[in-house]
């Protein structure tokens, strides 16, 4: 299991929904930070090989923390956790 990341930001606690499960984040963290802390590492898998993919470099550059946040493509990384919002995993075809 990965080391937590302790929280950076003190912003109010919301809820979200990543993959069906009920979740909690501080407003405005970045998503993929959030996810991190809670334990999971994995956000989808590779199209070619179904390898499990997850943030890398954490400033958007390697696209591996893609996902789809309310349908819409999203990079885990730089995505503020936001109220009500619905992430789930993004597999290319």
């Amino acid at each position: 299991m990965p080391e937590p990341i302790p929280c950076e930001n003190e912003g109010r606690s919301v809820r979200f929904v990543f993959e069906g499960r009920a979740m909690q984040g501080a407003e405005g963290e970045p998503l993929a930070a959030v996810l991190r802390r809670a334990g999971i590492v994995a956000l989808g898998t590779s199209p070619r090989d179904g390898a499990p993919r997850g943030a890398f470099c954490f400033m958007g550059s390697c696209q591996e923390c893609r996902v789809l946040i309310d349908g819409i493509l999203s990079y885990a990384c730089s995505a503020p956790v936001r109220p009500d919002m619905t992430v789930t995993p993004y597999v290319a075809s």
